[in-house]
């Protein structure tokens, strides 16, 4: 236990974790064991499964047998992110909510090389640093999760005072429950430190097309955040996509000169693509180099993806997200 860190008295401060995790029993013996293995305990382990009809009970049960940390199972209909590491708070008796992923890995010294920061009261939260580092070779579908520099607020790493969490009501929306929940505390005047030291791996995942087009709908969050927090939210989203504007702009000219406005048209729509389009392809690739094939692929289906989010988060500016049900009262402990 971090009997060196204090909460302005003489009583050490205690730390839970919290891992919310939906359909990922081939993970979640892996997260647990890198918890299990921290340099400095946590007081308990929370694990939120969040409706998983897979074989995670079965291995939270088996992980359970010969764990060496207090390790307590709360169960919910599924609700998405946001309500489960809701419950996981709420749940959770530590004075510090150390908050990290079902599929990720933290390293031995992640809370270790946090906590000091938590010497100044100021300090509501940290946020840790997360890579995706693999040997395998990514492909175009590759999903990565990072956070190099901070202001992203995962909560694959972040570590919240509870008083914190608690000031602002909790977790509010299904996804981009992690920016909006540091939006809030900044908002309330808590300050979020960046600890690049305090590393959780999160290991790639291969995906399919349709969790891009999932994560494009998504983006009704992006405008839900912007909405929501006029005064925060711009300084870590983007209120305007430049290069999506000029796509669909493109795209838009290019029907109209087809149907109706001739080559001029269609000629000043390719010409906005070409200037727009390169900049969402080289973001989607990451820097990496891939056959010609995978660069057409992943030029045709930008085409696709960047008007569905550009709708989407013009959908969430003008019209929020509904906040999601409350879940709390349908999560059992496990035996």
């Amino acid at each position: 236990m971090a009997s060196d860190l204090r909460s302005g008295s003489d009583i050490p401060l205690t730390v839970s974790v919290v891992i919310p995790t939906y359909n990922q029993a081939a993970t979640l013996a892996a997260t647990l064991a890198s918890v299990a293995g921290q340099s400095v305990a946590p007081l308990e382990v929370v694990v939120v499964d969040d409706g998983s009809t897979d074989a995670t009970p079965a291995v939270l049960a088996e992980v359970a047998e010969t764990y060496p940390l207090p390790l307590v199972v709360r169960r919910q209909a599924n609700a998405g992110p946001g309500p489960a590491r809701d419950l996981g708070w709420r749940t959770a008796s530590g004075q510090l909510i150390a908050y990290t992923d079902s599929d990720a890995r933290p390293r031995g010294d992640w809370l270790a090389a946090a906590l000091p920061y938590f010497e100044d009261p100021g300090v509501a939260a940290v946020e840790g640093r997360v890579t995706a580092e693999t040997d395998r070779a990514p492909t175009i579908w590759t999903h990565q999760v990072k956070n190099l520099f901070g202001g992203q607020f995962m909560t694959a790493n972040m570590i919240y005072r509870r008083s914190a969490i608690a000031a602002v009501g909790g977790f509010k929306t299904r996804h981009r429950e992690d920016s909006d929940l540091a939006f809030s505390v900044l908002e309330h005047q808590g300050k979020i430190v960046y600890a690049p030291r305090s590393v959780v791996e999160h290991p790639p995942r291969e995906e399919s097309l349709a969790f891009y087009f999932r994560v494009a709908n998504r983006r009704r969050y992006e405008g839900a955040l912007l909405r929501r927090h006029p005064t925060i939210a711009p300084r870590y989203v983007h209120r305007y996509q430049p290069t999506g504007a000029l796509v669909v702009l493109g795209e838009l000219l290019i029907l109209a000169g087809l149907f109706h406005w001739g080559w001029a048209a269609t000629s000043l729509g390719l010409a906005l693509l070409l200037v727009g389009l390169p900049k969402r392809v080289l973001a989607w690739l990451d820097g990496r180099s891939y056959s010609y094939r995978d660069y057409l692929l992943v030029l045709i289906v930008s085409l696709a993806l960047v008007p569905v989010e550009a709708w989407h988060r013009w959908l969430g500016m003008a019209v929020p997200p509904r906040p999601p049900k409350a879940v709390r009262s349908r999560g059992e402990e496990a035996d």
